[in-house]
C-alpha cells in the first residue's frame, strides 16, 4: 500500500466520523517512519481538508510518532461553547479563553506538560460532558459500558451514536477499498 493509500486508510479507520460529518474532531496517531516523508504527505492533504472545512494541528510529537487533532472549526467551537462543556473546561484551566486557537494551544501545552492525555481532551473530541466528568470522578472505573469512550450517562443515546460512528467508519473504508477517491468521500462541513 502506498504512503498516500496507507494514510487515507488510517484516516478512515480512526477519523471517519469526523470526515463523514457527525463528529467535531478526531485524534489520530501516526508512526512517521511508516511514510517516506510524513511532513510532505500531510502538507499535500492540507488543501483537500481545507476545502471540506477540516483543519488540523499537531498536539504532540516525538521522534517516531505524531498525534494530530483533525477538526471542523465551526462544529468544535460550538461544542466547546456549550454550557456544560464550558463549565468543565473552566474547571480544568481554560477559564477566560474564548478563541478555539487559545484552547488548542492550552490543550497542547497540557499534553506536553503531563506527557499524557489530559482528561478534558474528550470534550474536544465530542464526548458528552457527563461521560468526561464520570471518567474523572470514577478514575475510569464503574462505567456503564465502553465503546469509543467510557460511558457513564445517556446509555441509549450513546449506543445510537456509537452505531453511527461504526457505520461511518465501515462506509468510509468500504468506499476507499472500492477505489473512490479520498477527496470525494470527505463531506464538506
Amino acid at each position: 500500500m502506498s504512503g498516500a493509500a496507507s494514510f487515507e486508510y488510517l484516516m478512515g479507520l480512526h477519523a471517519a466520523p469526523l470526515l463523514a460529518g457527525p463528529k467535531p474532531a478526531s485524534l489520530v496517531s501516526f508512526r512517521k517512519s511508516k511514510f517516506e516523508d510524513f511532513d510532505a504527505l500531510i502538507a499535500s492533504y492540507e488543501t483537500c481538508f481545507a476545502c471540506k472545512g477540516i483543519s488540523f494541528c499537531r498536539l504532540a510529537e516525538g521522534e517516531e510518532y505524531v498525534l494530530i487533532l483533525f477538526y471542523r472549526a465551526c462544529a468544535l467551537e460550538a461544542r466547546l461553547a456549550s454550557e456544560k462543556v464550558r463549565v468543565l473546561l473552566d474547571r480544568y484551566g481554560y477559564g477566560g479563553m474564548v478563541s478555539l486557537g487559545e484552547m488548542l494551544e492550552e490543550l497542547k501545552r497540557r499534553m506536553r506538560k503531563k506527557m499524557t492525555f489530559p482528561h478534558e481532551v474528550g470534550l474536544f473530541l465530542g464526548y458528552p460532558p457527563e461521560d468526561v466528568q464520570g471518567f474523572i470522578e470514577h478514575g475510569g472505573q464503574s462505567f456503564a459500558y465502553s465503546g469509543y469512550w467510557k460511558v457513564y450517562a445517556n446509555e441509549e443515546e450513546t449506543h445510537r451514536l456509537f452505531d453511527l460512528y461504526t457505520a461511518c467508519t465501515q462506509n468510509f473504508c468500504r468506499k476507499l477499498e472500492e477505489g473512490i477517491r479520498f477527496s470525494e468521500i470527505l463531506q464538506a462541513g
